[in-house]
Parts: structure tokens; C-alpha cells; sequence
């Protein structure tokens, strides 16, 4: 498998994980320095992602990917995705955003790992 192809893997592999609440799979997936940045300007750490994940103060419940464009330069990575996304962020009612995350991965020990986030709309 070619980087390209883990690196889209784990964009989508972090989408389900979220969505499935598969906890050790999102730890496995974010580097221990992981930060989100939300689309409100609020900045969450890899702990706090989880938590929130776990409490259901982000609950995710589909996803439908529109596009992933990846940059690779050396062991660092840059990733856009678009994804459609159902979800109830933060006590808000459910509803379809469309959801572009902005990504940064790193070769961390030979092993693909996002270390950051960020948040909008498209």
C-alpha cells in the first residue's frame, strides 16, 4: 500500500472511529501531541478529543466522503477532506454538515499519525 493510500485510510479510519466509538482505535490513529481545532475556535488535545467522543459531547453518526486530496513532503503530510457529516456536536441537534477538515500527518516512527486538525465548512 502506498502512502497515499494509508494516509487516506486513516482520514476515513478516523471518521468511523469517531462515528463507531471505537476509542482505541482513535488513540491509535492521533499522535500523543494531537490537536483539533474546532470550527468555534476551540482547541481540544487527543485527551480531550477521546473524552468528548466517549461522554457523546460529539456524537457522529454517518459520514459520506466527497473528496481527499493528500501532499506528501518527506515524513509530513498534508491532507484536505470533505466529508459530509451527520452529527450532533456539543448538545446542537443532529443535522448534515458539510465538514472539512484540514489535516497534518506525520511519520512518526515509520507509522502514518495525524497530528492536527482543524475544522471548518465547505
Amino acid at each position: 500500500m502506498s502512502d497515499k493510500d494509508i494516509i487516506k485510510q486513516l482520514y476515513i479510519d478516523l471518521c468511523d472511529a469517531s462515528i463507531n466509538k471505537d476509542l482505541n482505535k482513535i488513540n491509535e490513529i492521533l499522535a500523543d501531541n494531537y490537536i483539533l481545532t474546532h470550527m468555534t475556535g476551540l482547541n481540544q488535545s487527543k485527551e480531550d478529543y477521546i473524552n468528548s467522543v466517549r461522554k457523546g459531547e460529539l456524537k457522529y453518526y454517518e459520514s459520506i466522503h466527497e473528496s481527499i486530496e493528500i501532499t506528501i513532503n518527506g515524513d509530513e503530510a498534508k491532507v484536505i477532506g470533505k466529508t459530509k457529516t451527520l452529527a450532533s456536536p456539543f448538545g446542537m441537534s443532529k443535522s448534515w454538515w458539510r465538514l472539512r477538515q484540514d489535516l497534518i500527518m506525520k511519520k512518526i516512527d515509520n507509522k502514518w499519525m495525524i497530528v492536527k486538525s482543524v475544522a471548518s465548512t465547505y
